[in-house]
């Protein structure tokens, strides 16, 4: 497993993966429902848990927590939200001190290319509702010598 130093440099390193489309159509914020729910499954060789709340006031929240060997890697706070006319989801990762990733004003943007019933792309992260109890989350990193790496998750939906 990466270290959360490394892991670190890759998500930012997101941000220089350009998005190829714009939004076309004007989505909503309800059309990012099909992630409420509690996940559980696999991803970066250990267990990986996502949580999702409904969208309100035109927002939606979740978390999400990696672990390893029963040990906590790093957690995150992430948000769906429209900014300057277009969704984005934001998030900011945590140590397991509790410790933020990104300085205290930043965080890790991915802009939406499209969204549709069951599958929501943000530049380098993808979410598609397989079945209703199974989230395939992707997740594109760029590694150090400029080549770009696919992360899946697979989740299954689970109760609180």
């Amino acid at each position: 497993m990466a270290s959360p130093r490394t892991l670190a440099s890759l998500f930012i390193a997101i941000l220089l993966i350009p998005n190829a489309f714009g939004q076309a159509d004007k989505p909503s914020i309800s059309d990012f429902a099909f992630l409420t729910g509690v996940w559980k499954g696999t991803g970066f060789g250990g267990v990986s848990e996502e949580m999702w709340m409904p969208p309100a006031d035109g927002r939606m929240f979740g978390i999400f927590k990696q672990s390893a060997d029963s040990e906590l890697i790093f957690t995150e706070f992430i948000e769906i939200s429209e900014v300057d006319g277009k969704f984005v989801l934001r998030l900011k990762h945590f140590n397991p001190d509790f410790s933020g990733w990104e300085e205290k004003d930043d965080h890790v943007t991915f802009s939406l290319v499209s969204v549709s019933g069951n599958k929501a792309v943000f530049g380098g992260l993808s979410y598609e509702l397989i079945t209703p109890d199974q989230l395939r989350v992707e997740l594109k990193l760029r590694q150090s010598d400029g080549s770009l790496n696919t992360e899946v998750f697979s989740f299954t939906r689970g109760a609180l």
